[in-house]
């Protein structure tokens, strides 16, 4: 009698089992990188809002150190979702990218997908995958 009692004070209490957010751990391997000179920038986007070119509109941001041609960022925690990531090689490790005369980059970038843009940088909807276990992603820079 006495658990009955427990789980109706409970029911009754408006209390329930506690709720467990889920999330992911990403891996990505970046290769193709022309020398480990400077670093590599890497964005994380949960919506086409900014992608590619607004980092304050960017989900998460790291950097990593480059041994060898390539990089690999880990990024953990990561919800149940949608996504997009993109980064570059900021070869004079300068913060930003650099661009010549016309707006093209003058370093090394890539996306997830090896999505590439057409006059201009590539969209969001060509990058995006579906993270809903651990995930890891291979991207390549291009120059």
């Amino acid at each position: 009698m006495r658990p009955f009692l427990v789980m109706l004070f409970l029911l009754a209490s408006g209390a329930s089992a506690p709720a467990y957010s889920q999330s992911y751990l990403i891996k990505v391997t970046i290769t193709g990188l022309h020398s480990d000179k400077g670093k590599l920038y890497l964005s994380i986007y949960n919506s086409e809002k900014g992608y590619p070119k607004d980092p304050a509109a960017a989900y998460r941001l790291t950097n990593a150190e480059i041994h060898s041609g390539k990089s690999t960022v880990l990024l953990a925690g990561i919800p149940p979702g949608t996504y997009a990531i993109a980064c570059y090689h900021d070869e004079n490790d300068n913060g930003k990218i650099d661009l010549n005369f016309l707006g093209i980059p003058k370093e090394g970038t890539g996306a997830s997908n090896d999505a590439k843009g057409s006059f201009g940088p590539p969209k969001f909807r060509d990058a995006k995958f579906r993270l809903g276990s651990d995930t890891s992603l291979a991207v390549r820079i291009n120059y």
